[in-house]
């Protein structure tokens, strides 16, 4: 069970799956706490108010460079640049190979170069070709940018979780995830406002509306990457706004005389000692159950982001200025669904009841979409449908991270979990096709059987988990009391495996 904590600024309930660890005896000796809980309070605060912010913001603009494509193409951008629907199509898809293909290299880049250095530079290299997309020309430009932008966003999310590991408790992560992943949603919300006013440019300076859009929002990027080579420490221990004894801290409260206790682990780290624990990860049933329903539960989720612009001026909203404008009261409505659904997820312990909640939300969604032609009632399905569909990922990837270990293992999943979540672009980009507007029904349709999908898969998953943790809990009932602590002892398995792991459901 956790420990309870007044510290305000802890989260409900750990990911670490130390936790998951059960009748174990603690013989270590109680140490008195170097540092007061009111130190360490004011600690945290600054690290959330302070650093958690600031990279929250650096990812808004990942988000907002990424689906401005989706904004733009109501500004006559494939008339512009004369490509046909299907050729917008695939620059949407080819988005996320560049995103796969160096995702995991930029994994192992970030160990060398450190955070610091790393985060901002991969922010100035999206950022430039986020402008240069104001002068796209035809359809082999736009393609060749839309590759190298995923391919140079890629690495960021993955970044920023590492960069986050040098400065919290792995206690301390599920929270500060929740609400640096909640940053995404909000810039989906935003760049819909955004796209209203600057579309409104066309004819300025002479250029286009959506070449005004990749402007105004690819060179603010760039200024936030300047500021952040300089605003972003290299480690809590040479952070100018922490003051000595918070530095001191701020270390020493991730070590343990000079053993780290709350270590993170990431594929940067492989070598002949846990390659074996790699080698589980690639062959665990639980691991690829995880990646089929981060694929089922991402292929809504990627479609909207890119689509929902569209599907909202199908509805009715034939300005295109105004299809920007109602693109952004769904994703409002996604946040405060999110940020409660973590909450709640945390605070009652479960994760999948509350994963099926959302989709179940999602899928009510859709079925108004399918079914309705009346403009209002589409409307408020597509607020239901984008509001269930962003608070899944979130308690989906907290359910992975506490059920696997150890540590390399964990990274190998977690990397293997977020490739299935990205490779659900290569589809969600290509089931809304032009030739379904303004319904798009077959889109909607494609959603609904993959929120289906994942719905089971839940469901399923949480029955093996539990069934796992009955076969643990029989196999140490069998043995008698004087039994027990040899069999324990004498237990090779290790991690998730061990006879001492319960699976979090």
């Amino acid at each position: 069970m956790p420990i309870e904590n007044e510290n305000p600024y802890e989260p409900l309930t750990a990911i670490d799956d130390s936790n998951n660890f059960i009748n174990q005896d603690d013989t270590r000796e109680e140490r008195p706490p170097r540092f007061s809980p009111e130190t360490e309070r004011k600690l945290l605060y600054k690290l959330d108010t302070r650093l958690l912010p600031f990279l929250s913001f650096m990812y808004l603009f990942s988000s907002l460079d990424r689906s401005s494509l989706g904004n733009a193409v109501l500004d006559n951008f494939e008339e512009d640049v004369g490509i046909t629907p299907d050729q917008f199509n695939t620059c949407v898809t080819i988005f996320y190979i560049g995103f796969l293909i160096f995702q995991i290299p930029s994994n192992i880049l970030l160990k060398r170069f450190t955070a610091k250095k790393w985060l901002p530079l991969l922010m100035i290299c999206w950022g430039a070709i986020a402008c240069l997309h104001a002068g796209v020309k035809n359809y082999y430009q736009l393609l060749t940018l839309r590759f190298f932008l995923g391919f140079f966003e890629a690495g960021f999310f993955p970044g920023v979780i590492y960069f986050l590991t040098l400065f919290y408790k792995k206690s301390e992560m599920a929270t500060r995830i929740a609400l640096f992943w909640g940053s995404t949603v909000a810039a989906h919300a935003f760049a819909g406002v955004l796209a209203y006013g600057i579309l409104q440019l066309r004819g300025s300076g002479g250029l286009t509306g959506w070449q005004w859009l990749f402007l105004i929002e690819g060179v603010p990027t760039l200024i936030v990457a300047i500021i952040a080579f300089y605003y972003l420490p290299s480690s809590p221990a040479d952070w100018t706004f922490l003051n000595e004894e918070e530095r001191t801290l701020a270390v020493s409260r991730l070590n343990e005389d000079g053993e780290v206790i709350d270590a993170h682990v990431t594929l940067g780290d492989l070598d002949e000692s846990n390659k074996k624990q790699a080698i589980k990860a690639l062959t665990d049933w639980k691991v690829w159950v995880y990646m089929v329903m981060f694929f089922c539960g991402s292929v809504p989720n990627t479609s909207v982001s890119n689509f929902l612009p569209s599907i909202v001026k199908g509805m009715g909203y034939d300005n295109k200025l105004s299809a920007n404008l109602m693109s952004a009261p769904p994703y409002v409505a996604a946040v405060f669904v999110m940020i409660i659904g973590a909450y709640s997820s945390d605070r009652k312990k479960d994760r999948a009841y509350h994963a099926v909640a959302g989709a179940l939300v999602c899928m009510m969604g859709y079925i108004i979409l399918t079914v309705s032609t009346d403009r209002p009632v589409l409307y408020t399905g597509a607020c239901i449908a984008v509001a269930g569909i962003f608070v899944i990922n979130p308690i989906v990837n907290a359910w992975l991270t506490s059920n696997i270990a150890p540590d390399m293992k964990k990274s190998v999943a977690t990397a293997m979990a977020v490739s299935a979540n990205n490779s659900a672009g290569l589809v969600g980009s290509n089931i809304y096709r032009h030739s379904d507007a303004p319904r798009y029904l077959r889109g909607h349709k494609i959603n609904l059987c993959f929120i289906s999908i994942f719905i089971i898969l839940t469901l399923v998953q949480r029955g093996l988990l539990s069934r796992a943790n009955r076969r643990k809990q029989q196999e140490k009932e069998n043995s008698r009391n004087e039994e027990l602590q040899t069999l324990l002892g004498n237990d090779t398995r290790i991690g998730d495996e061990s006879l001492d792991f319960k699976y979090r459901l």
